[in-house]
């Protein structure tokens, strides 16, 4: 499936559907439930329920000299009361963010099943991964290989990465750097500096939700150092985010992000419908595991 939210899931997910077969697609899938890192949540619910938001998002590969881009996945994200509702219609699938109730819900209209996750739960993933990877670095180590040191170098960056930071206020171009992990970045003023904090917080969470949710995914790490570096601008919003792999991974992707404040009547009707569909009795609730099994392992 292609990955529901915009800006950083977008991204690492995509980026994790289109790599190049290697050690690291193989480590990661080794690692696909393992995942660290906790923080506390911090709501602005009165600017959130006075006024919702909308983002809507397209994904593409970014071609070489001379090629044209294509485009990878499109979605629509709706920041309403509270929650937010992250659709793809090519997966007809919604995933709905709930930070008062402190969990995600998944919803697969078209099969008519759903599940939930908690922010405890998936913390709880996250715990397992730090004494698994040290083991399997310690594994790597003893290899004594090439192969097996770049591995083990991409892992440890994951776990702890380290760029250089160079943001150009006069055009709004942000720049996080490394020896082979890029992010280039356009931001754009924003009103509402609540509303940029609810977005971030919502990115942060979906990046550690991701890791758990499909195998074989980015650790949320450098996702989540980009969300440190855009909340000290504030009161901009990212409206075209680049990772940039090379030389390491033949990987160039680009998401073009559509902010619009305020919701429609079709925004309003989507959420309707989508709040109705998770609680009715037709649709059926397993169990967080069995749905990971049931509907994103049937899509490889």
């Amino acid at each position: 499936m292609f990955p529901v939210f915009l800006t950083f899931r977008h991204l690492e997910q995509v980026a994790d559907m289109n790599r190049s077969p290697g050690p690291r697609w193989s480590i990661a899938r080794v690692l696909s439930v393992c995942i660290a890192v906790s923080s506390s949540l911090f709501l602005h619910p009165a600017s959130v329920v006075a006024q919702g938001f909308r983002v809507s998002t397209h994904v593409y590969n970014v071609a070489g000299a001379g090629g044209a881009d294509s485009v990878l996945s499109s979605s629509l994200s709706l920041f309403s009361n509270g929650r937010v509702y992250d659709y793809i219609d090519a997966a007809d699938e919604v995933i709905i963010f709930d930070p008062m109730q402190k969990k995600f819900t998944i919803l697969n209209v078209a099969r008519e099943l759903t599940t939930t996750i908690s922010f405890e739960e998936i913390r709880r993933h996250l715990d397992k991964r730090v004494p698994t990877v040290e083991q399997y670095l310690q594994e790597l180590a003893q290899q004594r290989n090439p192969s097996a040191e770049a591995v083990a170098t991409n892992l440890r960056f994951q776990l702890n990465p380290e760029f250089r930071r160079d943001y150009k206020a006069m055009n709004g171009h942000l720049e996080l750097t490394s020896s082979s992990w890029n992010y280039r970045v356009e931001t754009q003023p924003w009103q509402n500096a609540d509303q940029v904090e609810t977005y971030l917080q919502y990115a942060d969470w979906t990046a550690r939700l991701n890791h758990v949710l499909h195998p074989g995914s980015f650790f949320p790490e450098p996702r989540l150092a980009l969300n440190k570096s855009l909340r000290e601008l504030k009161t901009r919003v990212p409206v075209a985010i680049e990772l940039d792999l090379r030389p390491s991974e033949s990987l160039h992707i680009r998401a073009q992000h559509q902010f619009r404040q305020g919701l429609d009547d079709d925004d309003r009707r989507r959420i309707a419908r989508w709040d109705h569909a998770a609680a009715s009795q037709s649709v059926r609730q397993l169990p967080f595991l069995s749905y990971q099994q049931t509907v994103l392992l049937s899509r490889k």
